[in-house]
């Protein structure tokens, strides 16, 4: 990864590099200037350079033998690259990350083959950050930037579809889990965490229980997170997980999220939970923040949502519910 200024990061930015990464294909990231923000290890593999020789989009155009037009336009093209048939996308990013990606993917032998490994390798995937970002962004009050990632990962998957025979096509469901949930909020605060050097760690249980309204259990989690993520201290520590329990013969879930940040005064432990309850961003104590969806989404599942402090060093929040095979 080339380094650039943190300074110049934002939450988009580090959203279409993570996807980059994860989705291991040969790519250089642009900045709006034009100058190269990241390249991946299979680019430099594919060009046969080093991250340094990369650097530079000059010597990119040079091994391409063609010239990167406007960032702001949507290009596919075949190209030939160390004595490979090489399929080449410019991927415009808009809003909060702006600039462009370039993909470089080795050629399939048909276009039959290409097609079916985007619908199984990289739709679902991609489809499923998207719903990710889309959901984090509200439950931060339609953040700008998780809905400018929102929109690029959009674009990726439309300039997807362009390439020959290639479409979505419908996949059967599979059940998300209580588990799978978990990891998912996890994930979407990842960069947040890096931005501010958070450990940010997962403890939950390999479970099978699940909620049919899932993306409520989600919102309910995300607002935990994003409480922790603000009051915990730069270097600080995040814990996020779900333990499973029993009561009277039925299952229950516990979720918790533990930080090292301020403690919530005892005084309104009670209170921040309640819809009338006015959060104070410049109070010296720990007051949190739409706590109250939390409590809603715990009600509905005949549980409960509380805080606590035992040690007087770790602030954790607790999120006990039913999963609906148990009511």
């Amino acid at each position: 990864m080339l380094p650039f200024p943190v300074e110049s990061a934002s939450p988009a930015l580090t959203s279409v590099v993570s996807l980059v990464i994860a989705s291991a294909v040969p790519a250089v990231l642009l900045g709006a200037d034009r100058a190269v923000k990241f390249v991946s290890d299979e680019a430099t593999k594919l060009f046969g350079a080093s991250q340094s020789d990369m650097k530079s989009l000059k010597f990119i155009e040079q091994q391409i033998g063609s010239r990167i037009g406007a960032l702001s336009v949507p290009t596919m093209a075949g190209l030939h690259i160390g004595g490979r048939n090489v399929l080449y996308s410019l991927v415009p990013l808009s809003g909060g990350a702006s600039g462009a990606v370039l993909v470089f993917r080795p050629a399939a032998e048909s276009h039959a083959s290409f097609a079916t490994y985007v619908r199984e390798t990289v739709f679902g995937p991609l489809r499923g950050l998207h719903d990710s970002l889309v959901a984090a962004s509200r439950t931060r009050g339609n953040d700008p930037f998780l809905g400018d990632s929102a929109a690029t990962v959009e674009q990726i998957l439309s300039a997807l579809e362009l390439a020959p025979e290639v479409e979505e096509q419908e996949a059967k469901p599979r059940q998300v889990t209580v588990t799978d949930v978990v990891r998912r909020v996890a994930d979407r605060f990842v960069p947040f965490a890096e931005l501010k050097s958070v450990q940010l760690q997962v403890d939950a249980q390999d479970l099978e229980e699940h909620f049919a309204d899932h993306d409520q259990l989600s919102e309910a989690l995300s607002i935990l997170m994003d409480n922790a993520m603000h009051y915990v201290p730069a270097g600080g520590q995040v814990v996020v997980g779900v333990r499973w329990m029993e009561h009277k013969g039925k299952p229950l879930l516990l979720f918790f999220v533990m930080d090292n940040g301020p403690l919530v005064p005892e005084n309104l432990r009670t209170p921040i939970f309640e819809p009338e309850y006015v959060w104070n961003p410049s109070a010296p104590e720990r007051t949190g923040r739409s706590l109250f969806r939390a409590r809603e989404f715990a009600v509905a599942h005949a549980g409960s949502v509380w805080v606590e402090s035992k040690t007087g060093k770790a602030c954790t929040f607790f999120l006990r519910v039913r999963p609906d095979s148990a009511r």
